[in-house]
This record gives structure tokens, C-alpha cells and sequence, in this order.
């Protein structure tokens, strides 16, 4: 009689490499996923400091027009399309490719009652610049404030009389119009 003896402990040793091999597959998947889709992530979590009527970044056009109490007026856009709603006194633009395909991912507004990361129409310039770099927001240009994948172009003089939030999808990275 021929007795077999198993060697277990290679056994363990290749479950524990195939476990290691998996779990890093699944660690780099995940990564390349959060950095494809973090404009999205970053979308999602600025709509909590957002109060533009009922728009959010990252809704559909659909949902933008349904949402609304007035009627949109449509304005064709390079890379996207535009939606004027002159008694709110908003202007969304929509993308057309990559992450923000038919989403909002701008929000402009002249509007006194709405607000963007608690800047509103109407407040002191400097105060705004103050809060928007409490935020962690950069200076690029005058008016202009980045953070990631997020841009804040403040309009006026002494006083906001503008405000835009934008998203900048990672498709649009070496487009030129």
C-alpha cells in the first residue's frame, strides 16, 4: 500500500500568494476606478454646499428641465450644451462626452438667493476670496479659484455680482475648440 502524504504547507503558501495576488488586483482596480470617476465624487459632495434653485452638478438635462419652474432657452455650446433660465437667473451647461455626457457640469448664477460654498451674489469680493481659500481653493488668475478638478469664477467688483462653480471633465483634458 502506497500512502500519499500532501504537503500542506505549500498548500497554504500558494492559497496565500493567490489571496495577495487578488487582493492587489483588486486594490489597483479600485484605484484606477476612484481616479477615473473622482470628478464625480467631487461633483457629488460640492452639491451639499449648493443652493441654485434645485440645480445640482452631475444631474441629467432631463432632470434639470423637469426640475425647474420655468422654461429653459436652449443654447448650443462648444463641448456641451447650454440651458438660460432668465427669470432665476441661471446659465447650466451640460457636457456632451466622457464622465458629465448630457450633466451639469457648470452652474452660473446672478441670482441674489442662491449661493455657492455660502458665497452669495451681492457679498464682499474679499470676504468671498477669504472663504473660497478657507476651502482650500488656489488663486489661478484674478477671478478664478481651482481646487482638484473644481474651478469658482467669482464676477464684479468691490461686490460678487456672478458666481460659477464648474467641473472640469478629465475628457475634455486635451480638447481644443
Amino acid at each position: 500500500m502506497v500512502s500519499t502524504i500532501k504537503d500542506s504547507g505549500g498548500d497554504r503558501v500558494k492559497r496565500s500568494k493567490g489571496f495577495i495576488l487578488l487582493l492587489s488586483a483588486l486594490v489597483i482596480a479600485s484605484g484606477l476606478a476612484l481616479y477615473k470617476f473622482y470628478p464625480v465624487l467631487e461633483a457629488l459632495g460640492y452639491n451639499k454646499s449648493i443652493s441654485v434653485s434645485a440645480v445640482k452638478l452631475f444631474m441629467t438635462e432631463e432632470a434639470l428641465i423637469n426640475t425647474m419652474d420655468e422654461k429653459a432657452e436652449f443654447v448650443y455650446g462648444m463641448g456641451g450644451n447650454g440651458w438660460r433660465f432668465s427669470d432665476s437667473g441661471i446659465f447650466v451647461m451640460t457636457s456632451s462626452l466622457g464622465l458629465f455626457k448630457n450633466r451639469v457640469a457648470l452652474i452660473d448664477t446672478e441670482n441674489t438667493s442662491h449661493s455657492i460654498l455660502g458665497i452669495k451674489v451681492g457679498d464682499n469680493w474679499d470676504s468671498a476670496v477669504t472663504c473660497l481659500k478657507k476651502r482650500g481653493f488656489k488663486e489661478f488668475s484674478h477671478d478664478m479659484y481651482t481646487k482638484g478638478n473644481v474651478e469658482i469664477q467669482l464676477s464684479g467688483g468691490s461686490k460678487i455680482s456672478g458666481l460659477r462653480i464648474r467641473i472640469a471633465d478629465p475628457a475634455y483634458k486635451d480638447v481644443q475648440f
